[in-house]
């Protein structure tokens, strides 16, 4: 009897694990299948996303100065030599690469402020013309008195005097 009721209660564990593992099983068909169906919506809106970026990014090209200094770019067909720069990049700053463009940034950097400084010279320059002339008047002040006036007046008289004889 014993045997009977343990037969009979393994019965019926493996007619639970059995519906447990049917109804799972049922259930994963049908969140595949909704998993599907979101993945195709999450699908359809990545690419609604693009197309929108796209647009936006061309509309971009078209009015800025800057979407037209790139579309320049692409049409001397140099965008491949800076792509092959942002990809030396990926290293990270341990790179030669990343060293010499930023040495060439810094270089840059420089030469412009002192062109800059050059320019500033030479548009003040104009502005003020090439030379600056400075006029300046000098007085002398001296303080003489009558005694002195009065030496002077004899020693001329004196002169003129033995100048005439």
């Amino acid at each position: 009897m014993v045997v009977i009721n343990i037969l009979s209660f393994t019965i019926v564990i493996l007619q639970i694990a059995h519906l447990l593992l049917y109804t799972m099983t049922n259930n994963d068909k049908d969140a595949d299948f909704m998993d599907y169906v979101d993945s195709v919506k999450r699908k359809e809106m990545r690419e609604q996303r693009k197309a929108e970026a796209q647009r936006l990014r061309q509309e971009w090209r078209e009015i800025t100065w800057a979407g037209g200094i790139i579309n320049i770019v692409e049409k001397l067909h140099i965008a491949s030599f800076f792509t092959a720069i942002g990809n030396s990049f990926e290293k990270g700053e341990d790179s030669t690469s990343f060293y010499l463009t930023s040495l060439v940034y810094k270089i840059g950097i420089i030469s412009a402020s002192i062109i800059a400084v050059y320019l500033l010279g030479w548009f003040s320059r104009l502005l003020t013309g090439d030379e600056i002339i400075l006029d300046e008047e000098v007085v002398i002040v001296e303080k003489v008195t009558k005694s002195q006036v009065e030496a002077e007046e004899r020693a001329k008289a004196k002169k003129n005097k033995s100048k005439s004889q």
